[in-house]
């Protein structure tokens, strides 16, 4: 049995934890042991997890990685890691892996990994600590080969193992029919609905997602296109305030963060990714597994995601014209939009199931433990 502890940020609901809960929950119990290590407690997904048998432990670390309490936390969690023997340690995002490097040395475990699942960007201390991470991990895996092309434009230097993200396929599948699932959200059933899901944050685009909208609206021929933003973040009022400002309050509804975004998607006759930047986005896979016709900008994993004709449509990222004028095109044409949506199902079904994503993980591990094992013996 393979011991693996996963070192995860805050278990919210993030991409990156939804990803986390695939993998604990679909890994191969009979080959290996599975557990989450935090570096703070809470989180909507930590209850979720505990409850369905996952082992998580809270490191306790406070706000700051450079402090007495930080390393009194690394020292007990690699005394605990030596005693069950764990032979891989697995850093999810740069804080949990920086950390992951330093307590999977100190236990002296054979195999430390990193996963990158997003871009860096500007971000001065990411950039940096993912050049420490590099030097010190066996593989950083990645999600989208845009990530490590950006990670290497930086000066990140490692061994790449390329997984894309993973969604289960068949949950997504079943959705309830579009005219429920707007009436289920206080929508009108015959009116369409475009939409999108993100945290509300400045790189996830909302705002330029917004003035489309406008466009949308005002050009729609009496369709009259209602909107709807599912997630939250820092963002939150400075959107309503622009609703308010472009005078889409009658036609937007802010649903909040869901943690089954399964109906929001099904009243969705269109789903738009606005983001500024990307990795390969949960949120577009999710949206193509619920057999959504996607609007996305060209950003990163997504021109991996859409690549070809036929499965999305891609638009330059901030410009909301290309973006309006795509969706509209959709409402007007559903028969076009059927069979993107189609398509879309299908590509996802054919190379981001979850399940074939963490067997590819699993297999990463046991070779990479073999490399490593020769290469000790040698």
């Amino acid at each position: 049995m393979i011991q693996v502890a996963f070192f995860s940020p805050l278990l919210g609901t993030g991409g990156t934890q939804r990803h986390l809960q695939e993998v604990v929950s679909l890994i191969d119990g009979s080959r290996f042991a599975a557990r989450l290590l935090t570096l703070r407690p809470g989180g909507d997904l930590e209850a979720e997890l505990k409850t369905a048998g996952v082992s998580v432990t809270s490191l306790g670390f406070g706000t700051r990685l450079p402090t007495a309490r930080a390393a009194s936390a690394m020292l007990r969690a690699a005394r605990a890691l030596r005693s069950s023997r764990t032979q891989v340690v697995h850093g999810y995002q740069w804080r949990p892996a920086l950390v992951a490097t330093i307590v999977g040395r100190l236990a002296r475990v054979p195999l430390v990994l990193a996963s990158k699942r997003s871009l860096t960007g500007d971000d001065a201390r990411a950039r940096l600590a993912w050049r420490v991470i590099g030097r010190r991990v066996d593989t950083i895996i990645v999600n989208a080969d845009a990530v490590r092309t950006e990670s290497e434009q930086h000066g990140v230097n490692a061994r790449w193992a390329v997984i894309p993200s993973g969604v289960d396929v068949e949950r997504f599948a079943d959705t309830p029919a579009a005219a429920a699932a707007k009436a289920a959200l206080g929508l009108d059933p015959g009116r369409p609905v475009i939409g999108t899901v993100g945290r509300l944050e400045p790189r996830k685009g909302h705002e330029q997602f917004l003035s489309a909208a406008r466009e949308i609206v005002a050009r729609a021929n009496g369709l009259a296109p209602q909107v709807v933003i599912v997630g939250d973040g820092p963002l939150r009022d400075a959107l309503a305030r622009q609703v308010d400002g472009l005078g889409l309050a009658p036609a937007v509804r802010f649903t909040g963060r869901l943690g089954d975004v399964r109906t929001a998607l099904a009243a969705m006759d269109v789903f738009v990714l606005p983001s500024h930047a990307e990795g390969m986005s949960n949120a577009l896979l999710e949206a193509m597994a619920a057999g959504r016709p996607v609007v996305a900008t060209a950003v990163g994993g997504n021109n991996e995601v859409l690549a070809g004709e036929g499965v999305g449509v891609l638009v330059p990222p901030r410009d909301t014209h290309a973006m309006a004028d795509a969706v509209r095109a959709l409402l007007a044409d559903r028969p076009r939009a059927t069979r993107l949506a189609e398509a879309a199902r299908h590509r996802v079904e054919e190379h981001y199931g979850s399940r074939a994503m963490v067997a590819h993980l699993e297999r990463l591990y046991e070779d990479r433990l073999a490399a490593r094992s020769v290469r000790a013996s040698a």
